[in-house]
């Protein structure tokens, strides 16, 4: 059941004075139709975020810093820096609307409507979200948020054949999900589609009295669009098609997009009151950004980030509702500070509409266009006169606004709100970032993509690591070799030298490069913006196999692969490695090249793997400890990972670790047949009680059936 109250009387609405008697008693005695609300994450790129079924993009809860739901637009993936406190949609209109259009009226000294696919918790927005999932386009209990690579997400029924409240089909591709391309295909490499309804919130719920909910009579199909490649990777689209399922015109409505991100957001330890972020507007872009005021932060995982480490975020607006299709209005504006006040964002949701998404009487706007471009509150455009052109905001609390113009909705009528959330290393990377994401709507959404990824696999030795991959790339006529990237950091970086492009991109030099001898060589040269891409040196792949033995997980008797062998590689560590098949470019586009995948246990590009000595058979007097003595700035240091490592191990073990007063603090079991190499095992550096072992000497005492061993160790924090 949907609980619109007007759809319990004929003709599709209630005269308002009944209206307004009745509405919070019923909604008192109503289920909560949140129950249906799911949360995924997209990750299939450098953005990484959990969002979910109702139109929140990330949550970064900064009233209860507990409950954020990381990761909160983590850039890139992996890091575990999250950049987002809450990212979402928000519709309004004014008050006088006819009740066909609205489901209940706000107080009578409410000016308008305002409904959001915010929460306050997360959001700096003074009501509860307003938006709850049709239960047919939902997944069961305990499922995600529907995502298209994870069936066991959608609904077990299969889904419904119509939008609801409508008779526009819902087309399903040969995938069996209703994905955004011709046909219903899947066009984005990972995409996220869900219908929601508006209705009065959870306020309502178990009210003993009238609690005045009110909505506009909405509807949503949300979908969220993301692409690997080196051209998309740094981006994610969303999309909001909003539409009267009233039987009245919505009049004079607006649609906004609230952009909340820190540099680092309060959830983000061990700042927890934040320091002042900047926030710009780029107009011809239609881009609301932010980064760190001074460059400086304290990390999360111990010592500090620099200008290179923190992130510049933002929206750019592809799409607004409204005749013209633009941005009508931006606003800068604080959490908290002013907030009774037109600088501020009202303390309550028409407020809200008023200050924020229509930006009325904003003292930053210079001349009443409803764009803020005044920061010094001179009077006159920061831009004319060398004002600082940016919004200030203390203790990472800066919210951004971008604003539709006013538009009327028409029963049965839709409109669309499309943006892209977008990240860069820099604000040249930014900017590029979002340039690329405009250009890709402007297109229609044709993407322009390198050679078919190759797929990969490795296999670890003691102090070696072996590479074998397919030869799938090669078919494409565009191809003109492999690079390989090495990670020892998780996938945070991809080698030990890096280099900037002219556009602010930051790039790896490869651990290996292979080029097809057909004398393209060098630095490419056609389009001067892609001068930095090397094409290689006329050298192909030294080794090159027939497979002829079944002891490859993806590849079969007779396949053909590549083979690099790296022999710099020390036993324990974690690595990560990819391969790209790169281009040779055109006139139009410059070479473009593989990225990793996000999951190295699925068949692709990318491998994790751990190098080894071999399982100890005959004695334990091999046995160590790695690093020792252990030190947080070691290179086994993960985020927030802690770990030693006890090597050379037998198949199966008891280790048992005693501090200096020989009390037992912890006790391993290691079982080559579940640990990621069968002759090593990692200790967290925790105790029984979930507590970090406090610096000192320690001892340990390994137990197996080949025999015993007793050795020692030194912790440094």
């Amino acid at each position: 059941m949907r609980y619109h109250l007007t759809r319990l009387f004929p003709g599709g609405f209630l005269p308002a004075g009944l209206l307004l008697v009745l509405t919070g008693l019923i909604f008192a005695q109503i289920p909560d139709p949140m129950v249906n609300q799911r949360w995924g994450v997209f990750d299939v790129n450098r953005v990484r975020t959990k969002f979910n079924n109702t139109g929140l993009l990330c949550d970064g809860n900064q009233q209860s810093i507990s409950r954020a739901r990381p990761p909160a637009f983590e850039f890139p993936n992996g890091s575990e820096l999250s950049w987002g406190t809450a990212v979402g949609v928000i519709l309004g209109a004014p008050r006088q609307q006819l009740p066909g259009a609205v489901g209940g009226y706000p107080p009578e000294d409410y000016t308008a409507f305002c409904d959001a696919t915010l929460d306050e918790g997360p959001a700096a927005f003074w009501d509860e979200e307003h938006f709850a999932p049709y239960p047919e386009f939902v997944g069961p209990a305990g499922a995600e948020a529907a995502l298209s690579d994870d069936p066991a997400s959608w609904p077990v029924g299969g889904w419904p054949p119509f939008y609801p409240a409508t008779n526009i089909p819902l087309e399903v591709g040969s995938e069996g999900w209703p994905g955004f391309g011709a046909g219903g295909e899947r066009l984005a490499d990972q995409e996220s589609f869900s219908v929601v309804y508006a209705w009065g919130g959870t306020d309502q719920i178990g009210a003993t009295g009238p609690t005045n909910p009110n909505w506009l009579n909405t509807q949503m199909f949300i979908r969220g669009l993301a692409w690997t490649g080196s051209l998309y990777e740094n981006f994610i689209v969303w999309m909001y098609v909003i539409r009267n399922v009233g039987t009245d015109p919505i009049q004079d409505m607006r649609a906004a997009i609230h952009a909340d991100f820190g540099f680092l957001p309060i959830f983000m330890p061990p700042n927890p009151w934040g320091d002042t972020d900047r926030h710009y507007y780029d107009p011809a872009l239609q881009l609301a950004y932010g980064s760190d005021d001074d460059g400086y932060e304290d990390s999360p995982f111990g010592g500090s980030l620099g200008a290179d480490q923190i992130a510049w975020a933002g929206v750019v607006a592809l799409e607004m509702p409204g005749p013209s299709k633009q941005v009508q209005t931006y606003d800068a504006f604080h959490f908290w500070e002013l907030a009774t006040t037109p600088a501020g964002n009202g303390a309550r949701s028409d407020l809200y509409f008023e200050y924020n998404v229509k930006n009325a009487n904003d003292p930053q706007d210079s001349n009443g266009d409803g764009i803020d471009d005044d920061f010094d509150l001179n009077g006159v455009p920061d831009i004319l006169e060398g004002g600082p052109n940016f919004y200030a905001a203390s203790g990472a609390d800066g919210v951004q606004t971008l604003g539709s113009g006013p538009f009327t909705l028409n029963p049965g009528e839709s409109d669309t709100l499309i943006f892209a959330a977008v990240f860069g290393q820099n604000k040249d990377d930014l900017i590029t970032n979002a340039k690329r994401a405009l250009i890709l709507y402007q297109s229609g959404w044709k993407v322009v993509t390198a050679p078919p990824a190759p797929v990969a696999e490795a296999f670890a030795e003691d102090r070696k690591v072996t590479l074998a991959w397919g030869t799938a790339s090669e078919k494409d006529p565009q191809f003109q070799g492999y690079k390989i990237y090495r990670s020892a950091d998780g996938g945070k970086t991809w080698g030990s030298s890096s280099f900037k492009d002219f556009s602010g991109g930051i790039h790896y030099i490869p651990l290996a490069q292979y080029d097809l001898v057909d004398d393209i060589k060098g630095y490419y040269t056609t389009l001067p913006e892609y001068a930095w891409f090397y094409l290689g040196d006329d050298r192909w792949v030294p080794l090159r196999k027939t497979v002829e033995a079944d002891s490859f997980q993806y590849f079969d008797i007779g396949d053909t692969v590549n083979v690099f062998v790296d022999r710099d590689v020390v036993n324990g560590m974690n690595y990560l490695y990819y391969v790209a098949a790169y281009d040779s470019g055109n006139s139009i586009i410059g070479p473009l090249e593989n990225t990793p995948a996000t999951n190295p246990a699925l068949m692709n590009n990318t491998v994790s793997v751990v190098p080894h000595g071999a399982v100890s058979t005959m004695s334990l007097e091999k046995v160590r400890v790695v690093p020792n003595p252990y030190v947080v700035a070691s290179m086994w240091e993960k985020g927030q990972e802690r770990q030693i490592q006890f090597i050379h191990l037998p198949e199966k073990a008891t280790i048992r670790i005693f501090n200096a007063s020989g009390e037992l603090v912890r006790t391993l079991e290691h079982d080559a047949a579940v640990s990621p190499a069968p002759s090593i095992e990692s200790w967290d550096l925790k105790t029984y009680n979930k507590q970090l072992a406090a610096p000192g000497l320690y001892f340990y005492h390994v137990s197996s059936s080949v025999g015993e061993f007793t050795g020692k160790f030194v912790i440094v924090l």
